[in-house]
């Protein structure tokens, strides 16, 4: 098996609402996700594809489409937080927000872009990390248990 990594970036706001610092308050970051897929090299003679696990061009488009497109300029906000909730509902034509089930930590956003990935990805290939950077210095990762 072979592993092939991309990375993309975007800018997103978000608010952890129960932080007992300063994330309690509504902030954004440039994110950096890397990506890393593996599987077995295309043998196939004369295919576009040949001696590649994926093509680096096709990957960036999934992640584009599922990631960046998705996420970027706008508000990731927990879908429980009144506060944002209905003041995106009071703005609906100003401003763009994506509410989610869980609370908008770089572990748990991490993981909503492991499975935005994974259910588009073909299935010879398997992801085998994908680590999500909120600062230079801070990141998580998220690897499934198999």
């Amino acid at each position: 098996m072979v592993i092939v990594t991309k990375v993309i970036e975007w800018d997103m706001g978000h608010r952890v609402p129960n932080h007992k610092n300063k994330c309690r308050n509504l902030h954004g970051h440039r994110y950096r996700l890397e990506v890393s897929v593996q599987g077995d090299l295309c043998a196939e003679a004369g295919s576009s594809n040949e001696g590649m696990v994926f093509d680096f061009g096709d990957l960036k488009e999934l992640l584009r489409q599922c990631i960046s497109e998705q996420l970027d300029h706008v508000c990731m906000y927990y879908a429980e937080d009144s506060l944002l909730r209905e003041f995106f509902a009071a703005h609906p034509e100003q401003l763009v927000a994506i509410a989610v089930p869980f609370i908008p930590t770089a572990e748990n956003i991490v993981r909503w872009c492991y499975e935005q990935l994974k259910a588009v990805l073909p299935p010879h290939l398997k992801i085998t990390r994908c680590i999500l950077y909120e600062t230079p210095n801070s990141w998580a990762e998220y690897t499934e248990q198999t």
